[in-house]
């Protein structure tokens, strides 16, 4: 009897996990939220503190966002992001979404105009539909393992690493590295909703862990990918602001460093230098000559005198008296 009890159990709750990887809940809405509609049917708009419909298309409208809470993950969709719940997947028609995952052992499964992908672990991440039918995938938190069932191919993901899901379950491209501090600052998907207070203290983290790793700045920045074996690569433009600034902490720094007033052969030996009569054995010029060069010597060393103070012990290590 205690068998049968647990089996049921165990199946219910079972049911419940799958039923929660499909069910999402609408936490809060950003602008004028989303409406779901059957296809070529009415559009409902949605309410929050309400689950998302399934196998209906939602829609984000423009400069809006939802943010969702499904059983162990968070999801966040941008603006004008089309998508449908499936039931143990999303499709995603366009837009970009976030997922944190809380669970290591969680997995969501994503399937695209082009391509499909299967994320487990636990983190956060950032995915886009690409022009060309493929995903962009970005790492912020934690670890992802990224998986093409029909491909037979996997890859990991990290915080600052870049991975587009090539279509046409073709694999997946090379990883990018990006810069996660300008991406935590400029996503709407990450600044756009508020945040827990740990959350934000994991990407101030993270992202100073990176920059203090790199040590430089990025140059250039990953675009859309419109072919589908390739992506673009932007140049970053620097503003005007940017460049001025740097202009003006060159000038300072230049306009800091003053010039020696005093001879460097004369600092190091304490005494006006000398010059070696000539071993070739050629006549001397008027300036050579022992009392030219006496007198020049005397009238230097009496002017050093009177402006210099006493010299230090490596100074006199090397002076001749």
């Amino acid at each position: 009897m205690k068998g049968v009890l647990f089996t049921i159990i165990l199946f219910f709750s079972y049911s419940v996990h799958l039923w929660g990887q499909a069910s999402h809940l609408l936490l809060s809405s950003q602008g004028d939220g989303a409406q779901a509609s059957l296809k070529d049917g009415p559009k409902e708009l949605l309410k929050r503190a309400s689950y998302l419909p399934r196998n209906q298309l939602i829609s984000v409208r423009p400069r809006s966002g939802l943010e969702t809470l499904a059983a162990g993950f968070q999801f966040r969709f941008g603006s004008e992001t089309r998508f449908e719940l499936e039931e143990n997947a999303m499709r995603l028609h366009a837009g970009s979404i976030m997922i944190q995952s809380r669970n290591i052992q969680n997995i969501t499964n994503l399937i695209g105009p082009e391509a499909s992908v299967r994320l487990s672990g636990s983190g956060c991440c950032m995915l886009e539909v690409e022009t060309n039918g493929g995903f962009k995938v970005i790492g912020i938190l934690g670890r992802f393992r990224m998986e093409i069932p029909s491909a037979g191919k996997s890859q990991d993901l990290m915080p600052g690493e870049l991975l587009f899901v090539m279509p046409g379950d073709r694999g997946f491209g090379d990883k990018v590295y990006v810069n996660v501090g300008k991406i935590i600052e400029t996503s709407y998907l990450i600044s756009g909703f508020s945040n827990a207070a740990s959350f934000r203290q994991s990407l101030a983290t993270i992202s100073a862990a990176q920059e203090n790793s790199i040590g430089k700045t990025f140059a250039a920045e990953v675009g859309d990918a419109k072919a589908p074996d390739r992506f673009e690569v932007l140049p970053k433009v620097v503003s005007n602001a940017e460049a001025v600034e740097t202009g003006s902490e060159k000038l300072s720094a230049s306009e800091s460093y003053a010039m020696p007033g005093v001879d460097p052969l004369l600092e190091l030996l304490g005494r006006s230098p000398k010059r070696m009569e000539d071993s070739a054995g050629l006549a001397p010029t008027p300036e050579d000559s022992p009392n030219v060069q006496g007198q020049s010597s005397a009238k230097e060393d009496t002017q050093n005198a009177e402006i210099q103070s006493p010299r230090p012990f490596p100074s006199r290590l090397l002076r001749t008296e």
